[in-house]
């Protein structure tokens, strides 16, 4: 199984973690950079893959709305894709 972690204190844009996600789940270069392609990427995920994001990047020390708005994509995609699985830590 893939793992990715995402660790909040990695990022303090949200073009800083669309870049590694990109590079972590090989999307392809005509990926939109913004959360409605995160969800289209992740429901098209084809290999079991494990996510792991810290509940912290939510908090307005790291990427606030935009963090709690990630973590519902996440979400719903890892109920629309059995590909996937979502650990969220503190």
């Amino acid at each position: 199984m893939k793992k990715i972690q995402i660790n909040a204190a990695d990022f303090s844009t949200p073009a800083e973690l669309q870049e590694y996600l990109i590079e972590a789940l090989s999307f392809p270069d005509y990926y939109g950079r913004n959360l409605d392609a995160l969800y289209d990427g992740l429901t098209e995920v084809d290999e079991a893959t494990k996510i792991i994001i810290s509940s912290r990047i939510a908090d307005e020390e790291n990427l606030g709305e935009y963090g709690e708005r990630l973590l519902a994509v996440f979400e719903t995609a890892v109920q629309d894709n059995e590909n996937l699985e979502l650990e969220i830590t503190e």
